[in-house]
């Protein structure tokens, strides 16, 4: 996980989809039932997010949690 600025020009992380879920699909599949992360990804299960395991970034402002780059 590395620093980088956000949209906000705040200071977050970045990172594979599956790094920042201990590469457990279903520590992921719990927090996108909870948060529906897949859909503010942009994807339609989180099934697809984990399979294309994009590159995201965020931090604690919602609208910084995006997808960054989509291919591995």
């Amino acid at each position: 996980m590395k620093r980088v600025a956000c949209t906000s020009g705040v200071q977050g992380w970045q990172c594979r989809l599956r790094e920042n879920y201990d590469n457990r699909f279903d520590v992921f599949q719990a927090y996108d039932e909870t948060y529906g992360i897949a859909g503010r990804l942009g994807f339609e299960t989180a099934q697809a997010a984990w399979e294309a395991n994009p590159v995201i970034q965020g931090l604690v402002i919602p609208e910084d949690f995006c997808v960054v780059e989509s291919k591995p």
